[in-house]
């Protein structure tokens, strides 16, 4: 089906959808990552001192 990540490939995304957690391959991680530092780029971040470590966003759709 779906390319094998390589062996040393470790995930820089995590996903969870109702507390379950969604597994990413080497593609949908990059494209998560760099999708969600593009647009936050994007921002007015200027009170985050220095690069962006991590993030954490949370989506309420109820």
């Amino acid at each position: 089906m779906g390319k094998e990540a390589s062996p040393d490939f470790e995930n820089q995304v995590s996903l969870r959808i109702n507390d379950i957690s969604i597994g990413l391959n080497e593609f949908a991680d990059a494209i998560v990552k760099e999708t969600i530092l593009g647009m936050l780029n994007a921002l007015n971040t200027s009170d985050v001192a220095g690069d962006i470590k991590n993030v954490k966003i949370t989506i309420n759709n109820e």
